[in-house]
């Protein structure tokens, strides 16, 4: 098998995010409607070759019955100077672009164009947070329905997997 090498310029838009690749575990709590809910949550962030991207593989399971509650499979394009795109589909009927900046340890996503298919649930605007905290990687996603503001969703804390 070949393995590509990265040019100089990908290495360089790659090096802010090496700590965040790889799998990570945890659990969450969030609510979309009453009963407030808990969850698992696995996130895989890896390098493609010869790229400035990264893969985004999340899924999320029912605390207590490990029942698929939730996936996102997509893109962070890293841009210039910490500036990144998010590009996700949701098989609950959504794709997401959000951009934002990586600045030290913190990933503010702001939300940009959303799809919704029309039997998906009404959701506005999507926004996320990802914070590093030595090593544990906050995850938090907000979200809006309606003419209301960005609200919380969920928050998740996930710890690096071997």
């Amino acid at each position: 098998m070949v393995q590509l090498v990265p040019t100089p310029q990908v290495q360089a838009l790659l090096a802010p995010f090496r700590s965040w690749l790889g799998a990570w575990e945890g659990e969450g709590a969030g609510r979309w409607s009453d009963p407030p809910f808990r969850y698992r949550e696995r996130l895989v962030l890896q390098a493609v070759p010869d790229r400035a991207v990264l893969t985004w593989d999340q899924r999320t399971e029912v605390l207590g019955t490990g029942e698929l509650s939730h996936s996102e499979r997509g893109y962070l394009r890293l841009l210039q100077g910490g500036e990144v795109e998010l590009v996700l589909a949701i098989p609950a009927g959504y794709t997401e672009i959000q951009v934002g900046l990586l600045q030290g340890d913190r990933l503010e996503l702001s939300p940009g164009p959303l799809g919704v298919t029309p039997a998906a649930r009404r959701l506005d605007r999507v926004g996320r947070r990802l914070q590093m905290e030595g090593s544990t990687l906050v995850h938090e996603i907000l979200i809006a329905v309606g003419e209301g503001g960005l609200a919380p969703h969920v928050l998740s804390r996930l710890r690096r997997q071997g």
